[in-house]
Parts: C-alpha cells; sequence; structure tokens
C-alpha cells in the first residue's frame, strides 16, 4: 500500500509540474525532493534498460548488469545527505562521414540513471503536453518531433521565400557555456539543491585516452543522457531572439499587386467586355499574364522570416532583400557571440538565393521552384463543372530533394560502391550468414528510402536502389563463389532459410513504387510516457524473486546487451533461455547471477525456471 500511495504521489507531482509549467511564466521550487522517490528511479530504469547503451560501461567498468533496488535505496540515500558525487564520463571517440572524430562520453551506470530521473523533471518543466515551454519551432529530441516534422513545416509553411541562411554553430554541444546554461535554469526553477545537481554533472570531467581525470569548463558531453535537453534548453534563447527578430521586423499585411501585371490585365478585361475573348490579341494577353506573378515578388514594404531548428542546425527563411538577409545573419551572429558565447562558423554559415541555389538543412537540399526558370509552368485543372482550363504554377512552393550525390558517395566510403557508383561486393559481410547479409543491405535501402520518401526527386532513388541491390548480389555471389546472374533469380535477390524445422524466404527490399509522395513524412504518436508509468511498472520485474531458485534475498536483475532470436549456434550460454524468453533482464538471486557468470547454468532450459519471468 506504501509503495502505490508513492507512486501515485510521484504522478501526481510530475502531473502537477506539468500543468503549471503551461504557464510559461511559472517558477518551480522544491524540486529536490523528487529525487528521494523509489518509483521515479523505477521509471528512469524502466527507459533505459533494454538500451543497448544500458552495457555500455563507465569509468568505473559497471554496467546495469546487477542492478537492484539496493542501489536505487543507495541513491535515494546519498541524494538525503547530499554526499551524491559524480564519476568522471570515460571518453571515446567515434568516426565521422567528413573523416574527422567526434568525442563521445560515457556516463556510469548509476549516473545514467540519476541523469534520466533529472531528465524527466527537466521535460516536465520546459516540454510539457499541457503546452511546452519550448516554441514550435524547435524540433530536436522532443517528443512526437523529429527532422521530418522541421522539414514538413519548412515544406508547408515557407512558400515565397526569398533568402535561405543556413546556420552553422561552431562546436555548439562542447562550447555551452556551464554558468550561463545555470543562470538560464534560474529563470524556471528556483531550488538550488537541484540546481547544485546539475552542476554536479557538468563539472563531473573525464577520463581522457590516456585514463587521467580532466576538468570539464565548458559543454554538455554527447553521449550523457540529460545532454539534449540541457542543450535545447540552452539553445531556446536563440529561438526566443529570432522569435523576438521575427516581430520587429515583419511588416506588410500582403504583397502589393504587380503592376505590370495589373495593366495586362485590364487590357484583357476590356476586349472581354467588347466581346473580343475569341481574338488572337486576347490570347496573347492572357499568356503574357500567366507568365507573370500577379503580385510583386520584390515589394520592399512586404517583410516575412521564417525559422526552424533541430538541435544545433538551423535555417532561416527571408522575404526581403539580400542587405536585410545579411543584418539577420549579423544580429544571430552577434547575439550567439554576446549571450550565448557561441561561435557562428563564417565559412559555413550562407546566404543563399532560394530561387536559382540549394540550402543544405538535415540530409535535404532545399530550394523554391524545380527550376530556374523564366516563365510560369503551366498545367491543366479541373474546375467544378468538370471543365479542363489552364492553370500556372508559380515556382514558388519549397520543394526538398534528396542529395543523390551525397548518398552515393557514402555508400561508396561504406564500400557498397566505388567512386562513381558502380555497385562492388562488400568483403566484410561475406562473413556473415546469408540471411544476415539481406536483412542488412534491406535495413539500409528501407532506412534511406523511409527518411527520403517525401522528397521531390523521389524517383531518382532508383540508383541507390540498385546499387544496394547488386552490390548485395556480388557480395553474395563471392561467398558462393559463383555468378551475379544465378545470385539474381527473377531480377530479385532471395535466400532460403530453415528456422525451427521450416523453410522461409528472406529476400532484399525492393521499392517498386516510385510516385512522388510530398506528404510522405513519417509520424511519430504523441506518446506520453509518465502517463504510461503505471503499465511500465507493473512490467518490471525488480524486485521479484529469483526466477531460477525463487529465493526473495539479494535478488538483482541479470543483464544481456542483445538477445537474437535465431539457430542455436547464434545464441550460446543461459543467454539462449533469455531468447526464448524473449527478455534481456531477468531477476536473480547474487548467488545464481554468479553461476550465471561462471557458466554453470548453460545448460539450463526453461522448464526449470521456478517460473517464467516473461509473464505479468
Amino acid at each position: 500500500m506504501h509503495e502505490q500511495a508513492e507512486r501515485s504521489s510521484v504522478l501526481t507531482r510530475l502531473a502537477t509540474i506539468r500543468k503549471l509549467n503551461a504557464t510559461r511564466e511559472w517558477i518551480n521550487d522544491d524540486l529536490y525532493r523528487l529525487m528521494f522517490k523509489r518509483d521515479i528511479y523505477i521509471l528512469a530504469y524502466e527507459r533505459l534498460k533494454s538500451n543497448p547503451g544500458s552495457m555500455t560501461p563507465g569509468t568505473d567498468e559497471k554496467t546495469f548488469d546487477g542492478f537492484s533496488d539496493g542501489t536505487i535505496k543507495l541513491l535515494i540515500e546519498e541524494m538525503r545527505t547530499e554526499t551524491y558525487r559524480c564519476r568522471p564520463v570515460k571518453t571515446v571517440y567515434i568516426p565521422k562521414a567528413n573523416g574527422k572524430l567526434r568525442k563521445l562520453g560515457l556516463p556510469s551506470a548509476r549516473d545514467k540513471l540519476v541523469q534520466e530521473v533529472v531528465r524527466i523533471i527537466l521535460e516536465s518543466i520546459y516540454d510539457s503536453p499541457d503546452g511546452p515551454y519550448f516554441l514550435d519551432n524547435s524540433h530536436g529530441f522532443r517528443r512526437s518531433r523529429s527532422c521530418h516534422s522541421a522539414l514538413r513545416d519548412i515544406q508547408q509553411k515557407w512558400s515565397g521565400v526569398t533568402w535561405l541562411i543556413e546556420g552553422d554553430i561552431k562546436s555548439c554541444f562542447d562550447d555551452i557555456d556551464h554558468h550561463t546554461l545555470v543562470e538560464i535554469l534560474r529563470k524556471k526553477i528556483k531550488d538550488e539543491r537541484f540546481i547544485a545537481l546539475i552542476w554536479k554533472f557538468l563539472k563531473a570531467g573525464y577520463q581522457d585516452l590516456d585514463g587521467k581525470r580532466k576538468d570539464s569548463f565548458a559543454g554538455t558531453p554527447q553521449g550523457g543522457i540529460i545532454s539534449p535537453i540541457l542543450a535545447n534548453i540552452y539553445l531556446h534563447e536563440l529561438d526566443d531572439f529570432v522569435e523576438q527578430m521575427r516581430g520587429e521586423l515583419e511588416y506588410g499585411k500582403q504583397r502589393r499587386r504587380n503592376p505590370v501585371y495589373r495593366a495586362i490585365a485590364q487590357q484583357r478585361q476590356n476586349l472581354a467586355r467588347n466581346g473580343r475573348t475569341d481574338t488572337r490579341e486576347y490570347q496573347e494577353l492572357s499568356t503574357a499574364l500567366r507568365e507573370l506573378p500577379s503580385l510583386d515578388p520584390h515589394d520592399p514594404d512586404f517583410v516575412r522570416l521564417k525559422y526552424v531548428r533541430y538541435a544545433d542546425d538551423w535555417v532561416i527563411g527571408l522575404i526581403g532583400s539580400h542587405h536585410l538577409a545579411e543584418q539577420v545573419k549579423e544580429r544571430v551572429r552577434s547575439f550567439l557571440q554576446t549571450k550565448l558565447r557561441l561561435t557562428l562558423s563564417e565559412e559555413k554559415t550562407k546566404i543563399t538565393n532560394a530561387r536559382s541555389e540549394e540550402a543544405a538543412f538535415l540530409g535535404y537540399r532545399i530550394r523554391l521552384g524545380r527550376s530556374n526558370r523564366a516563365k510560369q509552368k503551366l498545367t491543366l485543372s479541373t474546375n467544378a463543372s468538370g471543365k479542363m482550363f489552364k492553370r500556372r504554377s508559380t515556382g514558388m512552393e519549397i520543394v526538398l530533394k534528396a542529395p543523390i550525390d551525397v548518398i552515393v558517395n557514402r555508400l561508396h566510403q561504406k564500400g557498397f560502391c566505388d567512386a562513381s557508383g558502380v555497385p562492388v561486393a562488400k568483403q566484410a559481410w561475406g562473413l556473415l550468414d546469408e540471411d544476415q547479409i539481406v536483412n542488412l543491405y534491406s535495413s539500409i535501402n528501407r532506412g534511406i528510402q523511409c527518411y527520403y520518401r517525401p522528397s521531390d526527386n523521389w524517383t531518382y532513388l532508383r540508383r541507390i536502389q540498385y546499387i544496394l541491390k547488386f552490390s548485395l548480389a556480388k557480395t553474395l555471389a563471392a561467398k558462393r563463389k559463383t555468378g551475379v546472374a544465378k545470385v539474381l533469380k527473377g531480377g530479385n535477390v532471395e535466400v532460403q532459410v530453415r528456422r525451427e524445422g521450416q523453410s522461409k524466404t528472406i529476400a532484399f527490399y525492393s521499392n517498386a513504387n516510385w510516385t512522388v509522395n510530398r506528404g510522405a513524412f513519417i509520424e511519430h504518436p504523441d506518446v506520453d510516457l509518465v502517463r504510461m508509468q503505471i503499465r511500465l511498472r507493473t512490467r518490471s520485474k525488480l524486485g521479484w524473486a529469483c526466477c531460477i531458485c525463487n529465493a526473495d534475498n539479494h535478488v538483482e536483475m541479470h543483464h544481456v546487451r542483445h538477445v537474437r532470436k535465431m539457430t542455436n549456434k547464434h545464441v550460446t550460454g543461459f543467454t539462449r533461455v533469455m531468447a526464448v524468453l524473449n527478455r534481456k533482464q531477468i531477476p536473480v538471486c547474487r548467488a545464481c547471477h554468479r553461476r550465471i557468470h561462471d557458466g554453470t547454468y548453460d545448460g539450463l532450459k526453461l522448464t526449470d525456471l521456478a517460473y517464467d519471468p516473461s509473464q505479468s
């Protein structure tokens, strides 16, 4: 009963925080007491436990394997006495697409858990479903938002922009100023104990490749659980500034009428009044009208500013003069430098003519209209009575294009084709099983096509599918030591596998529909994870008796990184039992846990378990 009451109180408190923060001016206090609640740690554990990163060790070389109720009790006690200390972040370097290395921080398992609790609280404050503090033009690291939601806003709301300003901030996440960040947090949070906890994460330092601890003077290390939301809170100041600038610069209710268009329209109207609609002169005037915009695209008395940000990538669309675009860029540069202590990259921050050039944003290329034509394009439309008529396409809509050359170059770097795009065998994958190879190629093809499905040059992605398909065929041919023609059966690539005594066909994912669909953005459901907490809590086996011997003392969670449901030769030891259960974590007592790692239970059968931990 006490546990149920605590769970209810935590949910009620989080719901209240979110409701109160629907008012943007609301100030939060007494947040640190939430760090004493056992159930919020269980919610955090449920969110992290199945992530492969939960089995990545930090500087203490520990993972979530062995996590228990005792771990939570110890953390709560440290929070009460304010003796909790963060361990330095383990630093690794991962390759970037441009050949450089990106620094990645790996916190210890206990720090990940506490960071997730803090992130839950910060999300309730800044991204409440009842009314987020973040602005609608922010799309990165937010619930129900994505790259596609940012691109959809640009496609649907940026028609007619004249200039595109591509924003690039040098080493944004590494240069976030700690003092500035904390002052921004204090605008919404008046709880110094909670602020001090965040300070501990910022000042935890890191352990570099030489194994020595080094202090962190700036930045939120990539890989930290709370780094994304802290970066969003920091860059929200930029969103706010651009929104204020938009209010200052925008003026004019609508564009003025094009005087040339208006004069020709008047001449045509006079001919119509005199019954001369079937004359050659009337037709020539109609043709001339179709080639002119009805409104003045260079109206100096009409200014509009659009803005979208995803993490540290942002772009501004401007209807106005080039001089005004330069002013906007300079104002943003000055704000970043003076207020946020960030540096705008002068080389990468470009002002692009939306009509004649293309801007790059989130892997797409953006421009206005499909070509740089002087004349308007005519299309056939049908009116309400079914009669066909000519309608002009003004070319003022935003066009999103997949960068085919960039994708081909990326496939070349990964070993799927040569520099000119000719498919080659990927030798490194030749050691894998055939069904694994086909599934890997299918996932790459499907992933690329899902991301670029709304693009206006969708049909050009046939080339990407061709490269992957024939690279797969050549890889399998090299593995079988046969010809490519024998691998390609019926124009596609298929392999036969036997699972549980049955034969199954695994085929390469090959798309056949190349019709452009500009609205095919991926929709992300608005899932409220806090309101799902009760269901998640009942799923958690934390605190259950040992599923092997049924002991209820010193029970902890046994974790594995992956459970692959394939043939027995791919899953060995006790993991075979977990593969059958289809679970990455099960409760076991400390003694049984030790025997699992010693290999004592490698031959254990499912029927030997005290109970089935996959059941509720």
